[in-house]
């Protein structure tokens, strides 16, 4: 029989699909529902510092006194960013105790600040590995690439001084120097990249002339991204690599093994169908398997990477050559 075990982030998974951070993984219930659906781990819906500043905002609203008096603005505030943190901590707690998989939290960030506090506080919790979720828009023309990466630096450092958990860095694919910027970034106390974050996506009203929301769900293409820089960088990082972003069935999940995954997180497809996709998944990926006469992970993760090819170049082109609808 074969195996589908694999590891990411020093921990152990039963398999290599990873329910990622969203709607899927928001409580207890969701997080218990993905493990009987055979989930290897799951990453918990990020906590986001601008939906505690909302939750403030509305406890703010409905307090008459804190409108005029800077002790009671200052104890909403504090009291709103508590209560978002206990109850986030109460999930870590009690999905550690009812499920037997790899729980993973998440922060999305765009600075340090009082997260290296918060990961501290995960840890304690019992969790087993924190995804730190960061991402600026490089939007600025006054600001060179370097300010921009030194920001992902920082926070590595100054959380990994905090805590001895698991890191994990989601990242998306904006740097100037993709492939150096993550070298340095698996040497400075990260556990693993998770490539590429989707971002939320924006789209214009052209009739009521308005800035709208894009689709909120990713396509099956947009797995090409993610698939050629983990198929480059895997053999050079010092770090686990994972792929999220347009994962849809168990060929996605085998094409990033052999890029050289240790793992794929995927969230639209289970939206889209349901949990009970992710045995569909698994099944795929074990005929697939036994098509090609293999037993474990291990025997194919990498097995296409750029640094075991016959032909490195290939994974580098850019431009079309020829181009054919029916081309493989």
């Amino acid at each position: 029989m074969a195996d589908l075990k694999t590891t990411y982030l020093g921990l152990t998974l039963e398999n290599p699909i990873i329910v990622g951070s969203s709607g899927l993984t928001r409580s207890l219930e969701r997080v218990q529902e993905c493990a009987e659906a055979g989930a290897g781990a799951v990453v918990l819906k990020s906590l986001f510092e601008e939906q505690i500043e909302m939750d403030f905002a509305g406890l703010a609203e409905r307090s008459e006194a804190s409108l005029g008096h800077a002790e009671a603005y200052d104890y909403l505030r504090s009291y709103g960013r508590e209560n978002a943190v206990d109850d986030y901590l109460d999930v870590i707690r009690e999905a550690k105790k009812s499920v037997g998989i790899p729980v993973i939290a998440s922060v999305h960030c765009a600075d340090a600040g009082s997260w290296t506090e918060f990961a501290e506080r995960v840890e304690k919790a019992g969790a087993d590995a924190l995804e730190l979720n960061v991402f600026v828009l490089p939007c600025d023309p006054h600001r060179d690439g370097g300010e921009y990466e030194e920001i992902y630096f920082r926070i590595v450092r100054d959380v990994r001084a905090r805590v001895s958990l698991p890191l994990a860095l989601k990242v998306g694919p904006y740097f100037s120097g993709l492939a150096s910027t993550f070298l340095k970034l698996s040497h400075a106390g990260v556990d693993a990249l998770v490539l590429f974050n989707r971002f939320h996506r924006m789209d214009l009203d052209i009739e009521n002339f308005r800035v709208v929301p894009g689709g909120a769900f990713s396509h099956p293409e947009e797995m090409q991204v993610p698939l050629r820089w983990i198929s480059i960088l895997s053999g050079l990082l010092d770090c686990d690599l994972a792929a999220t972003t347009g994962v849809h069935d168990g060929a996605g999940v085998v094409k990033h093994l052999l890029a050289g995954a240790a793992a794929v997180q995927v969230c639209s497809t289970l939206y889209r169908h349901d949990l009970s996709h992710l045995g569909r998944m698994r099944e795929e990926i074990l005929a697939w398997m036994g098509r090609h006469g293999f037993t474990s992970v291990s025997d194919f993760k990498g097995k296409m990477s750029q640094e075991e090819s016959e032909n490195p170049a290939a994974y580098e082109r850019v431009q079309f050559m020829k181009f054919s609808m029916n081309a493989p």
